[in-house]
């Protein structure tokens, strides 16, 4: 269990709006951003602060102390192919009576952005980064958001090295938001294979295992995740390399 400080420098700059959505934020699961070990124990919230954005991180105390690290005005949290650790999560969920394929991605480091302080918002630092790559707020899972043009998963399949399913993510840009292992549910390939896509969610969910295939805790925690304002979303292209000859 991790027991949160937050400096008073840290304090002072983020103010009690700030704090109060801080202090909701689960370190369940999360990593250390220093050492990328798991958070426990005592964990140091540290602040990077430049000309638009804060970035917030979680450290273990060993690791750093809480404080404010001024940065220069060009300040821009990382982008997601710049070295977040995410997992990923695959259900079959109703979207409006539709069983959708979708995909959930989760950073394992936690960290996120404050771009209208003094109201103290904190955005997953993913999510905030895709909001300007097309992705949307999602504020519930009525429906599936809109598609994203040039975003595409590739599903590897039995390619593991225990023949485990893998999963690229590639931004239209070529770079690779995600590449791992993911556990597809029954129904997974015969609904992505209907519809040529999947719903790729992101966000501070929490509370997810991706190889336990509860299709009703991931529902309940993506529904959490939306009515805290910590979800986006977008429909992605998805496929399978063609057979070799």
């Amino acid at each position: 269990m991790a027991d949160l400080h937050i400096g008073p420098a840290v304090r002072a700059l983020l103010g009690p709006e700030g704090l109060a959505r801080a202090a909701e934020v689960s370190l369940t699961n999360g990593q250390c951003v220093a050492c990328s070990q798991p958070l426990t124990g005592t964990v140091n919230m540290v602040v990077r602060t430049g000309g638009t954005f804060t970035h917030v991180v979680y450290v273990h105390a060993r690791c750093a102390p809480s404080q404010v690290i001024q940065m220069g005005d060009d300040f821009a949290p990382a982008a997601p192919a710049d070295g977040y650790t995410m997992t990923m999560t695959a259900a079959v969920l109703d979207h409006g009576g539709a069983d959708l394929p979708v995909l959930v991605a989760e950073t394992v480091g936690k960290a996120y952005v404050v771009t209208d302080n003094p109201t103290g918002e904190l955005t997953n630092v993913v999510a905030s980064h895709l909001l300007g790559q097309g992705f949307q707020l999602v504020t519930r899972l009525r429906q599936a958001p809109p598609q994203v043009a040039e975003w595409v998963g590739v599903l590897l399949l039995g390619h593991g090295p225990a023949g485990e399913d893998g999963l690229l993510v590639l931004d239209p840009d070529g770079g690779q938001f995600f590449t791992g292992a993911v556990d597809l549910p029954d129904g997974w390939l015969t609904q992505a294979a209907r519809y040529g896509w999947a719903v790729l969610y992101v966000g501070n969910v929490g509370g997810l295992d991706p190889q336990a295939g509860d299709a009703k805790a991931a529902a309940r925690a993506l529904r959490t995740a939306a009515q805290a304002g910590q979800l986006v979303g977008a429909r992605i292209a998805i496929g399978s390399p063609p057979a070799a000859a």
